[in-house]
Order: structure tokens, then sequence, then C-alpha cells
């Protein structure tokens, strides 16, 4: 159920519109919804090709079925198309965007047509509209998306740059490792989890359930090639603690935001006697993990 926000937001379900007019203070959007803006900010309303951050919060009768703060972690950035790209048939909540502006809270309310109430679970009952609720984050005009991608594409390049030296530091800690070269500085949890700190981290401690951008990268310790990594791909990655392999979150959990550690987890902490099918892990796949978390 928890998925169903992320299809009507991102076109994941084709929806026909029904025009409605329900009254009260909301006004109807171009495809026929009816939008509430509690807040109406002065400021300039969202464009085509601007650059929203928006939490939704997504309600079928009295359940909360979505959220981007419970679900993705906080506010997702969303690119505004060209509105001559939005029938009736788009996403409704792109309608309400463009009708708001940084700092504004509003309602959409979108009617459920014969298509979407075959995707509704019945344990719901007769759900008759998809409320959505809506804060707009923030709003990024086109000089500033310019800006952004360009930083982005800085950072990304750090990112790589700096992954190099990452493996290079794994290989030879893994190196050690394999030949019990690493000392004192291997330490070891009741469950077989090996693992080194190499920096401790100023902030809190992790704590299950939470969201934590993480750079990492993972080698098989057979041979060490690498299977996975956020460096190349630009930085730092979400993880939800305590939704990850057993022997990453338990390593997570010995971590301060800040830290900096090296995770040698052995297959049956990793991915079992059936490793991760269609992905480069086999079966009993030993692994080691660099970790930088945020």
């Amino acid at each position: 159920m928890r998925n169903l926000l992320f299809f009507i937001l991102f076109g994941g379900i084709l929806m026909s519109q029904i025009a409605c007019n329900q009254g009260g203070n909301g006004i109807k959007t171009r495809h026929g919804h009816m939008f509430t803006n509690h807040t109406n900010g002065s400021g300039p309303k969202a464009q085509s090709g601007e650059l929203v951050t928006v939490n939704v919060y997504t309600w079928l009768n009295d359940s909360l079925i979505s959220s981007t703060v419970r679900d993705m972690g906080g506010a997702r950035e969303v690119m505004l198309p060209d509105t001559a790209q939005l029938n009736e048939r788009a996403p409704a909540v792109f309608d309400a965007l463009f009708m708001m502006t940084k700092g504004d809270s509003a309602t959409l309310i979108q009617k459920v047509d014969s298509v979407m109430a075959r995707a509704i679970p019945k344990e719901l009952g007769d759900v008759k509209e998809i409320r959505y609720e809506i804060v707009m984050v923030d709003l990024v005009d086109k000089t500033g998306v310019q800006k952004k991608m360009e930083e982005e594409q800085k950072k990304a390049e750090e990112a790589r740059v700096l992954g190099v030296e990452v493996e290079k530091n794994l290989r030879a800690s893994l190196a050690d490792y394999k030949a019990k070269k690493l000392g004192a500085k291997l330490q070891k949890t009741a469950s077989g989890l090996e693992y080194i700190i190499h920096e401790k981290g100023n902030g809190a401690p992790l704590q299950k359930g939470e969201t934590v951008p993480t750079n990492y990268l993972g080698m098989f310790q057979k041979d060490g090639e690498i299977f996975d990594g956020s460096y190349d791909r630009g930085g730092a990655v979400p993880f939800q603690v305590g939704g990850m392999i057993p022997g990453f979150d338990e390593g997570l959990l010995l971590l301060n935001h800040g830290a900096k550690a090296t995770f040698f987890i052995p297959w049956n902490l990793a991915y079992g006697e059936q490793g991760m099918p269609g992905s480069p892990i086999g079966p009993k796949a030993d692994l080691a993990f660099y970790v930088e978390v945020e």
C-alpha cells in the first residue's frame, strides 16, 4: 500500500480524471481536481523547468497510505515538466504544484475512477477520493537549477576521485585482514561481524529506523572484486538502519554520525546460502565494506 503514492505521483497508474465540484474554499484545477491552498504564500508560483522539494501525504479514507517523511526519509525533489505534457492522465499532484510557492501547504482531492479503484486494497473499504496533503519545502528557479546541476556535477567528480582512494585503502585493509595483520585494530562481535572503526564520528549514535546518508564501497573478500558502491554514483546514498543485510545493520549500529569504518561480513550475516539472485553476489559470499556515515 505504501507504494501507491509513488505510482500515482510519478505516473505508475494510468488514470482518467473525473471533474468534481465540492464547494468550500477549494478551487478546481485544470484537470478537475479540488485544490485548497491553506497558506497561499506571496512568492512566485512554481513553473515548468523549476525544481521543487515537497512532502506529500496520501490518504484513502482514514488511512495514511504513503508519506514522503515516513516512507522515503523526507521531502523529495521533483523537476516540473512542461505543462503541455500534462494531459488528463497526468499525475494529479502536479496540478497542485503549479499552484503553489515555497512554504505553501495545500490539500488536493482527486476522485477515484474505475481504473484507480482496481489498484486500491479492498480492506480499505469504499474509497471515493484520494486526499493529498502537500507541503512545498523549497522552490528553485531555472537559474538556481542550472547552478545546482553544476554543483552536483562537481560533487560527483569529487566523489569519484575520493572513491579511487577509498578502493586503494579497502584493498589494503582486506589484504591485511586475510593475512591476519590487523591486530588490535580489528574488533569482533558475538555474531561474527568483524570491523575496524577508523573515525568514531562526533555525532549521535545511529539508531535503528533512521535514514542516514552513507558513502560506501563493497567488495568480495575472496578476490577483492568490487560489486557495489556510492562513489561512482555521485556520493552518499540514504540507507535505513535496520533495512540492510544483518551484518551491515549491526555495523551501522556501532557507529556515530560522522564515523568511518570497515566491515568484514561473513556470508551468514550477508546474503546467506542463496546469495542475491540477479546480482554478482553468489552463494555464501563473504563481503567487505568501507562506509562513511554523515
